[in-house]
């Protein structure tokens, strides 16, 4: 085969991270790559690096697919690449219960199913599978969003922004620190947005926890995040009119109304993106009714960087 061809038809492979079922994985990385037991296991402690040079593509990507079972995640790149591939999360809500074997399939075919219990997500949370290569992250946004009744998006890491949540049961003034801290970074959320803080990059969030790592606090993409919009209240609107808008909505009015005039509220949409529940809570600002957007809790955990490992993210 003449060189040209060879460099085209072989490729060097990077660990781009392991994962809790690393353990299980080391005979198959050693019988893949044709490394003694010992180093597999070492390598997969580190956690990251170079694992092969020069390697057939097509016994890469038989690699990358088999690892991927035990959450391993291997990336193929160039010969001679030393740097590590951009890396992609995955989020996946879904919106039909009907669509959970097709996309349970879905996720096996393509390697990404690493956990033994079936997930949880049929809430607006979501699940999210992490630390994916782009042609991975690709390859299941392309097999999934075509599916009726399921959202799929990826978001790249390098791009990815957080925002800080109140964990159940805690109080701003209990983090009076933290809350301190955050504002000197710039990163506090205006009044009345649900997050005490915003905007957070990667790098930004891992400097905030290695002051305070047992923050406590709720760490959720922004790409991922989903708001109900709530209506506390009239403000300048007339009754008359507010019937109409309830009555256009489907709310049966007296029944709205009632909501409305207790402290929970009335729902009026649900499972909003961000960007979207931004825009709401602006356009019915600027009608006069008074809205808040409530972030939903109901599928995301506390996440340390440090906890941000391939697979899915349990929620407890």
């Amino acid at each position: 085969m003449p060189s040209s061809e060879k460099l085209h038809a072989c490729v060097d492979v990077v660990l781009v991270s392991s994962g809790p079922l690393s353990g299980m994985a080391s005979p198959q990385l050693a019988r893949y790559f044709d490394l003694p037991l010992a180093m597999a296991e070492a390598l997969l402690a580190k956690g990251s690096g170079p694992i092969a040079t020069q390697m057939p593509h097509s016994r890469a990507r038989a690699a990358v697919g088999i690892l991927a079972s035990f959450g391993v995640r291997l990336a193929i790149v160039p010969i001679g690449d030393t740097a590590l591939p951009d890396l992609y999360d995955l989020c996946l809500h879904l919106t039909d219960r009907r669509a959970a074997p097709f996309v349970d399939q879905k996720l096996r075919d393509l390697g990404l199913w690493v956990c033994a219990d079936r997930p949880d997500f049929y809430g607006p949370g979501g699940v999210q599978i992490t630390n994916l290569d782009k042609a991975l992250a690709e390859q299941a946004v392309s097999a999934l969003e075509c599916a009726a009744g399921v959202d799929v998006m990826a978001c790249a890491q390098n791009d990815a922004l957080y925002d800080l949540f109140l964990a159940s049961g805690q109080t701003r003034s209990e983090l009076a620190p933290q809350m301190a801290y955050l504002t000197a970074m710039g990163c506090r959320a205006p009044h009345p947005w649900p997050a005490v803080a915003v905007g957070l990059d990667r790098p930004m969030l891992a400097h905030f926890e290695s002051r305070f790592a047992n923050h406590g606090l709720v760490c959720v993409n922004q790409a991922f995040q989903r708001y109900d919009l709530i209506m506390t209240g009239l403000g300048d609107v007339s009754i008359r009119d507010f019937v109409d808008f309830l009555t256009v909505r489907g709310h049966t009015p007296s029944v709205a109304f009632d909501e409305v005039t207790h402290a929970q509220g009335l729902t009026i949409e649900y499972a909003l993106n961000r960007k979207a529940a931004e825009q709401f809570v602006a356009d019915y600002t600027m009608i006069g009714l008074q809205v808040r957007a409530e972030f939903v809790l109901r599928q995301e955990k506390v996440i340390k960087m440090s906890q941000v490992k391939p697979g899915f993210i349990k929620v407890t």
